[in-house]
């Protein structure tokens, strides 16, 4: 029987957005911050969000950030550097490399998709941002009590990730960052 992790997604990026809504960022000041708002987040340099959602064996992650934080501009990529980093970017998030749990759970990767305002139409109006989504299948979902991110040196330019979690039904909260990439789930 496959359990649909949809409700649980839906109400963390709801708790995402009431946190983020009432506390926006001074830094990344363009004007209108109702537009920086978004499902998950806000649109906030250096920062990404990530929400891990475990309901029985299956796992999703999702990942958020400005497309400044990932690939260093937020235009549609015109250069065929820019269009290259774009690429690698996107290659790079959907490998899902930049992550593991620990291997008690036993969690193996089931699909990943990656993607990026910049490769939209609409990419040179504003913001633009990059996604990864992915879903894992794990083996011991008991046993799950920790997520290590290596994504800091991979992505110089991030700073940090806001972590949010339900993971059968405990849920918390943690920052991450270069000095601190390990979340423990307690």
């Amino acid at each position: 029987m496959r359990l649909s992790l949809l409700p649980s997604v839906l109400i963390i990026g709801s708790m995402l957005y009431c946190t983020v809504a009432g506390a926006q960022d001074a830094e990344h000041d363009h004007g209108n911050h109702e537009e920086d708002i978004t499902a998950l987040g806000a649109h906030v340099h250096g920062k990404a969000v990530l929400t891990l959602v475990l309901e029985g064996n299956e796992m999703q992650l999702a990942f958020q950030s400005a497309a400044q934080s990932i690939v260093g501009f937020e235009h549609k990529a015109q250069s065929n550097e820019e269009k290259q980093e774009v690429a690698a970017a996107i290659a790079v998030f959907s490998q899902a490399e930049w992550f593991s749990l620990n291997a008690d759970a036993n969690c193996e990767l089931a699909q990943a998709d990656a993607s990026t305002d910049l490769t939209e139409l609409h990419a040179n109006t504003g913001h633009a941002d990059f996604y990864a989504n992915y879903q894992l299948l794990c083996q011991r979902p008991a046993r799950l009590n920790e997520l290590q991110l290596s994504i800091f040196s991979l992505v110089p330019a991030l700073e940090e990730i806001d972590v949010q979690w339900i993971i059968n039904g405990k849920q918390g909260a943690s920052k991450a960052s270069l000095g601190s990439s390990t979340i423990y789930f307690r």
